[in-house]
């Protein structure tokens, strides 16, 4: 008989791996407050635990999508390994100021970011020579980072709109690469996240492996999805997030 600390686990890594693999991001916007709600969790081992499931969860999405040829490998290679970097700094920033102001001006960042995706026209193309193209990308790799490491929210919340809006890349490429440059940040945060005794490693294993079965899923769901209900899905997933980072600055 499964006991209903599986069965919660369960439902938490089918619902993460459904939401990564359609818009791009790690999951960790609905896991931490399913971890805090239905297991209990305090906020910092939620986000904790989010992220080092978010490792299993951006794996096979990544995977996934690259079956399927949405993959800019090169590109989510590029901006993902510097973002690492930018998460360090972002942690030390974090640590050193007051970041209720910042988290609500970001907050309020994102929801005009979720305006114009919604409206849509997000993308457009770059000409840029090959050198100031991969300068820019590793540039938006440390400050995608910083800002993550710094606000507290997953890389994928930052990599798709850049990857959309500054890149202009399709909907669908963005959120696929988005996946692919989450892994070296997931696994480079959750080193950091077990150094200070956060991560529930257990919780995280099981809520990975199982998110593993809807990432899939979530990719078949994307592929075959309208450019446009995909750009305002995510804008919704972005307002959704910016309301969740002013309630947990207020509270």
């Amino acid at each position: 008989m499964i006991s209903d600390r599986l069965m919660q686990l369960a439902i938490v890594g089918l619902v993460a791996g459904l939401t990564a693999s359609i818009f791009g991001v790690g999951g960790g916007i609905v896991m931490v407050p399913l971890l805090i709600g239905l297991l209990g969790y305090d906020t910092k081992s939620a986000a904790a635990t989010s992220l080092a499931a978010i490792i299993f969860t951006a794996v096979v999405g990544t995977v996934s999508h690259g079956v399927l040829d949405n993959v800019n490998w090169t590109l989510g290679i590029l901006i993902g390994l510097p973002a690492m970097l930018g998460v360090w700094v972002g942690v030390q920033i974090k640590d050193r100021i007051s970041s209720r102001a910042l988290t609500t001006a970001f907050a309020l960042l994102m929801l005009l970011v979720a305006l114009r995706m919604a409206l849509g026209s997000t993308g457009r193309d770059l000409d840029l020579a090959m050198g100031v193209e991969v300068a820019l990308v590793i540039a938006l790799g440390i400050v995608a980072g910083t800002m993550a490491g710094v606000f507290g929210v997953g890389g994928g919340i930052i990599f798709v709109p850049t990857f959309a809006i500054v890149l202009g890349m399709e909907q669908l490429e963005a959120e696929a690469t988005s996946l692919l440059a989450i892994i070296p940040v997931a696994i480079f945060g959750s080193w950091q996240n077990h150094a200070r005794r956060l991560v529930r490693w257990h919780d995280a294993i099981a809520i990975g492996l199982i998110s593993a079965v809807t990432a899939v899923l979530g990719a078949l769901v994307a592929e075959s999805a309208p450019e446009r209900a995909l750009q305002v899905g995510f804008a919704v997933l972005l307002t959704a997030t910016a309301v969740q980072m002013i309630h947990r600055v207020r509270s």
